[in-house]
């Protein structure tokens, strides 16, 4: 249980892979750094100098992270059926989720970890897959980032694999799940109750959250299935 509680840490954290000219791994080295010294200033939550640090991080995370691409596959199937204001609302109301759930955790947790970088290998001219593996004292973790680039410089992670669990993937089975049950609308709703419960705002552009209460049982915005009860999600299958 303890080892999973650190794949939420690490799942956002360590997904900052941009920025400068080298190989991917050379960059995600230079953005985890540049996260982890944001992330050591003591800041009481809500407050303006919190809002400041996160300000900062965002402006780190968001603009290598493909939530276009991330949304697109953890809808999937459901994806094409939706309108591009609805496309539009979900990338972001998806990114204001991401971001404050793991934010929340990260605050929370005790840096007492150390990070190797295990290799690097090629998908291609335009794709890469990094290894990371997190040391704990109680458990050591795997994470394969996925990046891509168009030019050779900027990489943008598209996922990342825990354990050979993907976040993505993770994602994908549960809103498939809440859809096929209750609609997309009840999706969104259940999104936007988690971000109000770790504290967030939903953002002005997302106009069509619906009033009415959806079901109760609420996302795992930030835990692997790999962790969850057997009440709340299913497990995923193992990327192969």
């Amino acid at each position: 249980m303890l080892k999973y509680s650190f794949l939420t840490i690490f799942s956002l954290l360590l997904m900052v892979t941009q920025g400068i000219a080298g190989p991917p791994t050379d960059s995600l080295k230079a953005k985890v750094t540049e996260a982890r010294q944001l992330l050591k200033q003591k800041v009481v939550d809500g407050s303006d100098e919190a809002k400041k640090v996160d300000a900062k991080l965002k402006s780190v995370i968001e603009p290598v992270l493909d939530f276009q691409r991330m949304s697109e596959n953890a809808l999937r199937v459901h994806w094409p059926k939706l309108t591009p204001e609805n496309r539009s609302e979900f990338v972001t109301l998806f990114r204001a989720l991401l971001f404050r759930s793991y934010l929340t955790r990260i605050r929370k947790a005790n840096e007492d970890y150390t990070l190797q970088y295990e290799g690097e290998e090629a998908k291609g001219r335009k794709a890469a897959a990094v290894t990371v593996i997190a040391q704990t004292p109680k458990a050591e973790i795997e994470l394969v980032f996925h990046v891509i680039t168009d030019d050779g410089k900027q990489w943008i992670t598209e996922d990342v694999v825990i354990d050979e669990v993907s976040l993505v993937q993770n994602y994908r089975e549960q809103f498939t799940r809440i859809i096929k049950k209750d609609g997309y609308s009840v999706l969104l709703k259940k999104m936007a109750d988690k971000l109000r419960d770790l504290g967030g705002e939903v953002p002005p552009e997302v106009k069509s959250i619906p009033t009415t209460a959806g079901a109760k049982k609420k996302i795992s915005a930030s835990k692997p299935k790999a962790e969850a009860p057997a009440s709340e999600s299913a497990q995923p299958e193992k990327q192969k």
